[in-house]
């Protein structure tokens, strides 16, 4: 689903539809919990000797609260560009990153390492279940959006603590 025929991009514009499931092997090693599959609407065209290629992406993740580690879905979607070219001799990859390598020999060019990529980059790292969260009790672990607990503070210490026990003369 997401290979491309060079012959047809060199040919015409062609569409790139479809949708990537959470347990495609694609994403094996990514640490990520999708709610949906990933929705993939693209277009490649032919530029020069290389192919552009630009469209969106939505999916919805599953992810932790940073404070309460509730479970939080997050809607993640955003157009992308994606250059696909021939990398002069002798260079692995592009050093601004902005551009992919084309297949050295073949017919065919897989977008799915660039796709993955690109999901990846725009899952939030951290997120919050809403903005007024108060997370867990650090000593017992209760849920402060829940219930409150009993457990006594200590103040935190200071970096002045040690000049409340000088004697002055």
């Amino acid at each position: 689903m997401l290979n491309l025929s060079l012959r047809e991009v060199a040919r015409a514009t062609v569409p790139v539809r479809g949708e990537v499931s959470a347990d495609d092997p694609m994403w094996q090693g990514a640490g990520v919990d999708f709610a949906t599959p990933v929705a993939v609407d693209l277009q490649a065209q032919a530029v020069g000797d290389g192919v552009l290629v630009r469209g969106n992406l939505h999916a919805i993740v599953n992810l932790e609260c940073r404070r309460c580690l509730a479970t939080v879905s997050r809607e993640i979607g955003d157009e992308i560009t994606l250059l696909f070219d021939e990398l002069p001799e002798g260079e692995e990859e592009e050093e601004s990153g902005e551009i992919y390598p084309l297949p050295a020999r073949g017919d065919e060019l897989d977008l799915s390492e660039a796709i993955r990529e690109q999901v990846l980059l725009r899952i939030p790292l951290h997120t919050l279940c809403r903005t007024e969260c108060r997370g867990l009790c650090s000593m017992c672990g209760a849920d402060l959006n829940v219930t409150t607990c009993n457990c006594e503070r200590e103040p935190a210490p200071s970096a002045w603590d040690a000049l409340k026990d000088l004697e002055l003369d």
